[in-house]
């Protein structure tokens, strides 16, 4: 299967916004906080088999911890690793949490505080890959930490640690389509109650300075 896929990318992802994109292995994708205590959520797939995507719990497993930091591969369904962590300024992301959601923020918050999350961002943003909601994935949650407790509680009540400049930087270890939410929760503090914009840019290895 033949794909387009662009030498190098740029982009702003407003508040409460989506993209999606290939990427070639080697390629390196940089997400920067630009304001300042926004959560990230990103899922990808193999863009020659979009039936093997991320996979949260192997990823886990595979790196023994469920915070990623630099070093940490995200691995696939098929336990195939999809990208490495090479740089991150923040150093806890989170991979047990998963995405936020219309749905569930009715059952957390109400009806009337209930708005589009991140599964309905991800569904339009794949939308044009042929893939749907099914087939999204567990989501890896950059710049985001949900502290668990010796009795096994997870709390969802602190804001997303990272300030404005900080970034991660992943490399693709295989070809990807590559899917970000950036983060639209206004009803929890991992936007800081205030969701902003979001820098990406995606180039080879070889054009990094």
């Amino acid at each position: 299967m033949v794909h387009d896929i662009p030498d190098s990318l740029t982009e702003v992802i407003p508040a409460r916004g989506r993209t999606a994109f290939p990427m070639a292995k080697g390629q390196t994708l940089r997400i920067e906080d630009l304001e300042g205590q926004q959560a990230v959520d990103l899922i990808c797939y193999n863009l020659d088999n979009l039936d093997e995507g991320f996979w949260a719990a192997h990823s886990a497993k595979l790196n023994g911890t469920i915070y990623l930091s630099t070093g940490h591969v995200l691995y696939s369904t098929l336990a195939n690793p999809m990208m490495t962590i090479i740089e991150d300024t923040v150093g806890v992301n989170d991979v047990i949490c998963g995405s936020c959601s219309y749905a569930l923020d009715v059952v957390r918050y109400g009806t009337e505080k209930a708005k589009p999350g991140c599964m309905e961002n991800f569904e339009a943003a794949i939308a044009p890959w042929g893939l749907r909601r099914k087939d999204i994935p567990m989501c890896f949650n950059i710049f985001l930490r949900y502290p668990v407790e010796e009795t096994g509680v997870v709390s969802i009540d602190h804001p997303a640690p990272s300030t404005a400049g900080d970034y991660m930087v992943l490399r693709a270890e295989m070809d990807l389509l590559v899917a970000i939410s950036n983060c639209p929760q206004e009803n929890n503090p991992c936007t800081g109650f205030n969701p902003t914009p979001l820098g990406i840019s995606v180039q080879s290895t070889a054009d990094m300075s």
